[in-house]
Formats: structure tokens, C-alpha cells, sequence
């Protein structure tokens, strides 16, 4: 278990920004509460020395969370974050933080009778509690969220492959019928209809229908893919290259709109306009409306003009009326 691979949803953006907010949250509640207990917390609002080592430490502490996410956030794909190596990132945070309120008790709150030693091992005790207590919920969370995912996604691959299995039966029954009442081989081939994505490593991650998905969402080192399932939007968390995708989807009915969003042409049901924004509503109400960046304007509607497929109630461009 040591070894094994943190949840991908640590490492992304959204999650390391309600860590961060957690862990000022919880620091602040844990302050309170241990004050009156330790003669070491030179923490408070009613004084302007107190409130100002106490605003200026938590800036230096939220910069050295945040310096040290950027960090791990851009050596993800050149170190392998296992559990362990996780555990030793956070005790080098509380180590620099602990540091951090032990160089400012000593210069400017000096205790009687208390070492520096002493203060700093106390510190790191509560910098690293302090730490590791949001650390672990979020990081069961994110292992959680992963989890659902890769159950949903399990979920529609067998539902997928039964269904497939099914067909590809019926179409055997049929063409056996067809082949001795006409004498014929009937059997026609069908181009493929299936997306295959591959994480960074190559491993195959989620093969979708392209009837069923709806659109790709990227952020850096990460693509987000919503496709349906059981009439219902699920989404599946891919840590891969934006580019790399880009180059599997060439030739397939997913266009990029956005520097963020790559769409399905054939789900799009409406391109509109708002506040010289333009945007496209796709055909389900559980998809909220992705933008269109102006560079990629033209490209889009190119590809819209082009598509053999287009969606069942049609496509109307910027004035919002259907054709």
C-alpha cells in the first residue's frame, strides 16, 4: 500500500486550493482552541505586535504551501508521488513552517525557560497536526471521488460490451437469415465508433461510445471526460496530456471550441452569443454551456458545416434561433 499511487485528485488544482483553504481554516479553529493551553501561542487580534507576526506568518505559510504545490503539481509526471514519498512531502511543509513560527517566537516572543530546541520540536508537533488532519480528508475524499469514477466507468464498459455482444449476435442471426433466403454474404463493414483514452503511461484508462460522450474539459496535465451513462452525465478524470488527446481525437467528431473544452459537433444543439461571448448548449440539461473562444470560432463552425452528423433538432449559430 506504501507504494501505491496517490489519488490523481490531489495533485489537481481544484483540490490543492480547498486543501489549502482547509488547512488556514482548521489552523485558525486549532489556534483558538489550543491557546489557553500553551504559553508558546503568541497568536491574537487584540494587539497590533500579535496581529501582525500573526497575519505575517500566515502569508509565509500559505506562500510555502503553495510554492510547494506548484512544485509537486509540476514534478508529477517526472517523480512517482507513492503514499510514502506523499507523507514526506507534508513533514518537509511542517518542518519549513514550524521553522518559520520558531525563528519569529524566538526573536520576537522569547520564553523564559524554554529552549529553542525545545520550542522547535513543539512546534513541528503542532505545524504537522496541524497539517496532516486536512491532508488526510482530503485525501480520502479524493480517493473516494476516484473510486466512483473508476466504478462508473467499469460499470459502463461491461454495460457497453454486453450491449455490443448482443448486437454483434443479432447481426450474426440476421446475416445467416439473409445469406440462405438471397444466398449472399450480407455482412457490411462499419467504421469504428469507439474513443479509446490512455493516461500518460500509455495504460488504456476508458474506452466511450462516441454516442454517449459529450465533451472533453482539460486543465494542464489533466482532461476531464463527460460522457453518459443510464441517462445520467458522468465524468471520468484522466491525468494525460491535453496534445496527446488532441492527436488521438483527429479524424472523430470532437472539435476543439477552447482552449479548455474539446466538444462532440453532434451533441451541440444551440451556438449562441452573450456579451460578445459565444457559447454552445449542447443537447442534454445536465451539461452546463461550454464557451467559445474567437480563435477558435471559425475552425468550430467549419467543422459544423462539414458534419455529416448533425444533431436530431439541428444547430442554430449566434442569434439563439433553432434551424
Amino acid at each position: 500500500m506504501n507504494q501505491r499511487e496517490i489519488p490523481k485528485y490531489l495533485i489537481s488544482r481544484r483540490y490543492i486550493s480547498a486543501l489549502i483553504a482547509l488547512i488556514v481554516a482548521f489552523s485558525s479553529l486549532y489556534m483558538v482552541l489550543y491557546k489557553p493551553f500553551s504559553l508558546a501561542v503568541w497568536f491574537g487580534l487584540d494587539q497590533v505586535l500579535n496581529f501582525s507576526f500573526t497575519l505575517l506568518f500566515y502569508i509565509a505559510a500559505i506562500v510555502v504551501l503553495i510554492l510547494s504545490r506548484s512544485l509537486m503539481y509540476s514534478l508529477q509526471d517526472r517523480v512517482e508521488l507513492t503514499v510514502v514519498n506523499y507523507l514526506w512531502w507534508i513533514m518537509g511543509e511542517s518542518l519549513i513552517i514550524s521553522l518559520i513560527y520558531t525563528l519569529i517566537t524566538v526573536n520576537f516572543f522569547p520564553l523564559e525557560g524554554v529552549s529553542t530546541p525545545s520550542l522547535a520540536t513543539h512546534a513541528l508537533m503542532c505545524v504537522t497536526c496541524i497539517l496532516l488532519l486536512p491532508n488526510v480528508f482530503v485525501s480520502f475524499y479524493a480517493a473516494y471521488k476516484a473510486k466512483c469514477e473508476e466504478y462508473d466507468a467499469i460499470s459502463y464498459q461491461f454495460q457497453r460490451l454486453s450491449e455490443e455482444y448482443r448486437l454483434l449476435e443479432l447481426e450474426k442471426r440476421n446475416e445467416l437469415i439473409v445469406a440462405k433466403i438471397v444466398g449472399v454474404d450480407n455482412k457490411k463493414e462499419s467504421a469504428p465508433k469507439m474513443i479509446n483514452f490512455y493516461d500518460n503511461s500509455g495504460v488504456l484508462r476508458l474506452t466511450v461510445n462516441v454516442d454517449a460522450l459529450y465533451y472533453l474539459e482539460s486543465e494542464d496535465n489533466y482532461i476531464t471526460i463527460y460522457y453518459k451513462h443510464n441517462e445520467k452525465m458522468h465524468s471520468y478524470m484522466l491525468r494525460c496530456r491535453t496534445r496527446s488527446v488532441e492527436r488521438s481525437l483527429e479524424g472523430t467528431c470532437m472539435v476543439r471550441c477552447h482552449r479548455s473544452f474539446i466538444v462532440n459537433i453532434n451533441k451541440i444543439r444551440v451556438m449562441g452569443e452573450n456579451r460578445r461571448m459565444h457559447f454552445l448548449t449542447l443537447d442534454d440539461e445536465q451539461v452546463s454551456p461550454i464557451p467559445v473562444s474567437k480563435s477558435y470560432y471559425q475552425s468550430l463552425l467549419s467543422s459544423l458545416n462539414t458534419s455529416t452528423a448533425q444533431p436530431k433538432d439541428g444547430v442554430s449559430v449566434a442569434d439563439g434561433t433553432e434551424s
